[in-house]
């Protein structure tokens, strides 16, 4: 077998079969730096697996070398041909020459464990995504030769997964281009592990006890560590809540182990968690001389790289005898400073003479502003700079970086065409961050000052996943919007760049096979996020927000406007439409449509229901006329959004549910219920009208909501948490005072299920706080809460998540039962 390449001897002409992780590590691993030992399955063995098994449909040896189409708008048949592709690579055999030459291989890496990891790359010049995170998993088995095999068919099927599928069509991106190897290194006993992220300013540290998988699957915060990059002195350390972690499974048969497996996706099926003592709790996961380490790797290493970077590491234990050490485990290039005009990387390939970036000796820092990132993903681009969220935007072109002082929900269709978005006003909840996260495109928020430092057509990078701006040297971006072959310029050739979520769905067949008792549900703001959960294990939709579906009608008229006996019906039409979507997608699965709860500064000219005069004051966000209230005040609008239910029903869509939002008083709602009983909506048998319980006030008068005809609440903890702290949302430097974590506010979620419980109707759970700080969920499900609606990029750990802590409920009470409880 040719194809295997030890991780310490890779060459430059051998970096297109490998990856630029792995030679990127090589490279690292030759001039001394401490990385993991391992080899690489290099790219052209799958190509070769492909073409010589004897496959029963032609078809399948022919993945990799045909330009093969699918129709990734059916979902079904993506799913389905998916599904197919994967369960016929599962079933196939490797060689067994070649399972004897990885067995070899293996055991020179003397671990127990070994973790399997995808390296996608593509040939030079060919248009490529801005990076494969999170697209294609590692997989985790043990040194055995058919575990080994299993493992790296199991990583090769990964390419073919319905979500791979469909990013690699939406990307352009044909299969015959993808080179995919396999990266095998030990698995170590981990003492802590975590990531460093490198800047030229400082270094930020990440760091758990035992394995990283508790961050990755949203079970532990890691602690925090901030060091300056030129000097390695500590400015700041946070501790975080690492109360579970994770280790090599070797018994099997265990209760505790067993319940825990059946809880975990498939790659990691051999790993088993463990409970940090609460000593360990309470301490850092890295001593002060560990920290000096690792602060120095990134030093030298930024010194030759000038550029940011990401380090995965682990602190770990080759064998029993041997003394901790820090290794790197991978390396990820988020945004090259060498390619923005500094200096060339480590030992750099040589560069194609069409490169539109060149590598100048010397070149000063390019400037940088820093704000907060709200969506992940890198885009490099023309800055569109708006000066005023009352202009009206006509003829931008697709592929620009939006800079404005806020993004208002009526520049959606803009928004939709954006590369990114930096904004110099809000937080992790403002339109810009939702509308950018629902999009699937990068955005910086709370970058002060960025629309004077930043002027139209200036050439920019924005990294959604460090907060960073860097403006770019003249030249940098291509002109034409043709595609680049250069990795940082595809995000502006590309109209609707496709970043990848931090974690991405899964098949409910492999990663998620078990339902559990606390729904899980998703939040959406428009029908096209619907291609990202394909394959995910959803209950429903707990929150469809109409407002960005309504605004894309309403453009920047006034919405009153369309409540005329001329415009109504065009309003019922065009809405019906997205709605539709959605809930055929989820049919018969409930879907929960939020009514409009227009503010103030929604639309530029949004006059207050019942009045003549226009109302943009940002006052209006959460104390003015929206809501229920706006409802009893002028009824037109809900009453047109009725009629499309209504509408909607008669055409078999039974599966949607109303909540009224921001309900601040009893007798808004009963307006409200006799509007929806009066176009009959409740004379369906499965319709629900629930409300948000947001307003305070709903603390006290569930049982009188109850008996007025509430059928549940859905928490939305965005509002709840500004309204009970006085904390503005939007207002960036009360960042720190909004936290829905507050023992106020966990205490008003806590009155508010049990409430509902004691009322008898359901309880669930809607706003930002389960996504942003997944460790609530496990307090969430002890708490009893009914359902939980997260972000499309959330629904892996929630799900993983709510399992885990269902399990760990129904083991804490069987030791009650048995009287093994040990408190």
């Amino acid at each position: 077998m040719d194809h295997l390449y030890w991780l310490d001897q890779i060459q430059p002409s051998q970096r297109s079969l490998v990856g630029d992780n792995p030679f990127n590590l090589s490279q690292m691993a030759q001039q001394g730096y401490p990385v993991l030992p391992g080899f690489v399955l290099a790219a052209p063995a799958l190509r070769e697996f492909l073409e010589t098994y004897p496959w029963e449909e032609p078809l399948f040896a022919e993945l990799l070398s045909s330009s093969v189409h699918l129709n990734v708008d059916d979902p079904r048949q993506l799913k389905a041909i998916a599904q197919h592709i994967r369960e016929e690579m599962m079933a196939a055999k490797l060689p067994q020459q070649w399972i004897n030459n990885l067995a070899i291989a293996a055991q020179q890496l003397n671990s127990p464990g070994l973790i399997l990891s995808p390296s996608v790359t593509l040939p030079k010049n060919t248009p490529s995504p801005l990076k494969f995170s999170g697209l294609v998993e590692s997989y985790v088995c043990r040194c055995d030769p058919e575990e080994i095999a299993l493992g790296v068919l199991q990583t090769w099927a990964e390419l073919f997964r319905a979500r791979s599928l469909l990013y690699w069509q939406r990307s352009r991106i044909e299969l015959r281009s993808l080179n995919l190897a396999v990266v095998v290194q030990p698995l170590h006993p981990a003492i802590t592990s975590g990531t460093l992220t490198y800047t030229q300013a400082h270094c930020e540290i990440q760091a758990t006890w035992g394995l990283a998988l508790s961050i990755k699957l949203g079970e532990a915060i890691p602690d925090w560590y901030q060091i300056q990059s030129d000097s390695g002195n500590a400015i700041a350390q946070i501790l975080g809540n690492k109360h579970l972690s994770y280790e090599l499974r070797v018994n099997p048969t265990s209760r505790d182990e067993f319940t825990a497996e059946i809880s975990l996706p498939s790659p990691y099926r051999c790993l088993q968690p463990y409970v940090v003592s609460d000593e360990q709790q309470q301490e850092f996961a890295l001593k002060p001389r560990e920290l000096e380490i690792l602060g120095a790797i990134a030093r030298d290493l930024g010194s030759h790289l000038d550029r940011h970077f990401i380090l995965e590491w682990t602190l770990a234990k080759a064998t029993e005898q041997s003394p901790a050490q820090i290794y790197i485990t991978g390396v990820e290039v988020g945004t090259p400073l060498s390619s923005l005009g500094i200096r060339p990387p480590l030992d750099p390939p040589p560069a194609p003479k069409s490169a539109p970036i060149t590598a100048i000796e010397g070149e000063e820092m390019p400037q940088m502003i820093l704000g907060t990132a709200a969506a992940k993903g890198v885009a490099v681009g023309l800055a569109y700079c708006i000066p005023s969220p009352t202009e009206v935007l006509e003829n931008i072109p697709p592929g620009r970086i939006l800079i404005a002082k806020e993004i208002v929900p009526h520049w959606l269709h803009i928004v939709r065409q954006a590369a990114a978005v930096v904004t110099e006003a809000g937080g992790m909840t403002s339109h810009a961050a939702i509308l950018a996260r629902e999009f699937g495109i990068p955005a910086v928020v709370g970058a002060a000052g960025v629309t004077q430092a930043i002027a139209t057509a200036t050439e920019i990078c924005v990294n959604g996943d460090t907060g960073e701006i860097f403006v770019l040297p003249a030249g940098t971006v291509q002109p034409s919007l043709e595609r680049s072959p250069h990795p940082l310029a595809s995000a502006v050739s590309e109209p609707h760049p496709m970043p990848l979520p931090e974690s991405d769905p899964v098949t409910a067949s492999s990663a998620q096979p078990f339902p559990t008792a606390t729904q899980l549900m998703v939040n959406l703001s428009h029908p096209s996020s619907l291609d990202r959960i394909t394959d995910a294990y959803l209950d429903g939709v707990g929150l469809l927000r109409s407002e960005m579906m309504a605004l894309e009608i309403f453009q920047s008229e006034d919405p009153y406007q369309w409540c005329d006996r001329h415009k109504s019906q065009e309003f019922i039409h065009r809405i019906s439409e997205p709605l539709k979507r959605v809930a055929k997608f989820f049919f018969p699965r409930p879907v929960f449509y939020r009514s409009l709860d227009l503010r103030g500064y929604d639309l530029p000219g949004l006059r207050s229901p019942g009045q003549t005069s226009i109302n943009p004051s940002r006052s209006a966000q959460t104390l003015g006329v929206h809501g229920a209230f706006s409802y009893l005040l002028d009824p037109a609008l809900f009453d047109l959004e009725l009629e499309t239910l209504a509408k909607l029903q008669q055409e078999g869509l039974t599966n949607l549910r109303l909540i009224i939002p921001f309900v601040r008083t009893v007798e808004e709602f009963i307006f409200c219920r006799n509007r929806v009983q009066q176009f009959k909506l409740d004379s369906v048998r499965d319709f629900q009208l629930w409300i948000m319980a947001e307003v305070p006030s709903a603390l006290f008068l569930i049982p009188d909501y109850v008996q007025a005809g509430v059928q549940g609440i859905s928490i939305g903890t965005n509002d709840l948490t500004q309204l009970l702290l006085a904390a503005d949302r939007e207002n960036q430097q009360m960042s720190q005072v909004f936290d829905p974590r507050h023992p106020a506010v966990m205490r008003a979620i806590h009155q508010l299920i049990q409430t509902a419980k004691a009322a008898g109707i359901p309880c669930a759970i809607c706003g930002g706080a389960p996504t942003r700080y997944p460790e609530t969920i496990d307090t969430l499900v002890r708490w009893g809460i009914d359902g939980i609606s997260v972000e499309p990029e959330a629904i892996v750990r929630t799900h993983q998540a709510i399992a885990r802590s269902e399990h760990r409920i129904l083991l804490e009470t069987a030791r009650r039962d048995s009287g093994d409880c040990p408190f």
